[in-house]
């Protein structure tokens, strides 16, 4: 049961409950729901879930965990959403991030939703107005998403919302590499300390370069969770990027005597090859299809902004992409879910 307390959400809390690895997937989901409740959380309940491009409207709630929601109400959510599939899908594959449901239907130009008879009906059922939820989509369709009922019509500012996306970029990352864990897939490749020191490294982590971005990575991460953590949590999040280089989420591992080491996991994206894309630059076109502009998805790669606009010229021209609509229809017709569905 969550706490009816409303208190600030601070973002690092919520990035360091993603890098979770130890807990089952439910506890996973409901730290993150717990952690990010004060964000959403609007007193007409909140609903927490994970989902994949393959499930139907009505089947993505089927082992939701409810918040102070009464369960007879969850077949009232499936029924909305088997009711209107093109409005379901599009909000899943959103790439906002944060949103609130009547103000992105008017930013998109679908007009007020409220207007429309099954949403009208829908909202009178669940006693609300609006509803706002964080949600993450990644390439191939998975994403997570915490939504919750509102009492008034709720707007998050351009602000808001980017913050809130470069969260999602870590919740993408943390539910990724507890797959590639769980599938023994997630290699370690550097362990350093929290000075940013390397202990040991082996693979790619070897390399000179790489292993002087991996002692960046974690002194910014370090800071990002220390004073930095209160003080400046938009900066904090800035400076922590949810990978090193397009190759590494980093985690923390704890040994006997409690002492603390940074643990450099591979988590790659897992994409089709096509027409000899390299790993970086089927990543970018990926998430470029997802509507997510440059800066973002250097922040999700942990890559510069040039760099990214370097790989995305070379992915669209091997791919015969004239501009970014060219690549999204391509990207779609390998299996990707479209960003406006």
């Amino acid at each position: 049961m969550l706490r009816k307390k409303r208190r600030d959400v601070n973002p690092i809390d919520v990035i360091e409950a993603a890098y979770d690895l130890d807990a089952s997937s439910r506890d996973w989901l409901d730290g993150l729901a717990k952690t990010i409740r004060p964000l959403l959380f609007n007193g007409r309940g909140m609903i927490a879930y994970t989902f994949d491009a393959s499930m139907t409207p009505e089947s993505m709630h089927a082992n939701a965990l409810l918040y102070e929601m009464d369960p007879a109400h969850l077949p009232e959510i499936q029924q909305f959403a088997g009711a209107n599939p093109d409005l379901t899908r599009y909000v899943h594959f959103n790439n906002e991030g944060l949103l609130a449901l009547v103000d992105l239907g008017k930013r998109a130009g679908l007009g007020d939703l409220r207007q429309r008879p099954a949403i009208a009906r829908y909202f009178q059922l669940a006693n609300v107005v609006d509803f706002a939820a964080l949600q993450t989509v990644e390439p191939g369709g998975k994403g997570v998403v915490f939504a919750a009922g509102q009492t008034e019509v709720r707007n998050f500012d351009v602000r808001t919302r980017r913050l809130w996306a470069r969260v999602n970029a870590h919740i993408a990352a943390g539910r990724r590499l507890r797959d590639s864990v769980a599938a023994e897939t997630a290699a370690e490749e550097a362990v350093l300390l929290p000075s940013g020191k390397l202990e040991h490294a082996e693979g790619e982590g070897t390399a000179k370069s790489l292993r002087e971005a991996l002692r960046e990575a974690v002194l910014r991460s370090e800071t990002a969770r220390g004073k930095l953590r209160k003080a400046d949590p938009e900066g904090a999040t800035e400076a922590w990027t949810a990978m090193v280089s397009g190759r590494w989420s980093l985690v923390d591992r704890f040994e006997r005597g409690g002492r603390r080491y940074i643990v450099a996991r591979r988590n790659q994206h897992e994409l089709p090859d096509p027409r000899a894309l390299t790993q970086r630059e089927r990543a970018v076109a990926h998430l470029a299809a997802l509507g997510k502009a440059n800066k973002l998805i250097g922040y999700e790669l942990g890559l510069s902004e040039s760099s990214v606009g370097s790989h995305l010229s070379q992915a669209m021209r091997k791919l015969g992409a004239k501009s970014r609509v060219d690549l999204i229809q391509l990207v779609v017709q390998l299996g990707m879910p479209p960003s406006d569905a």
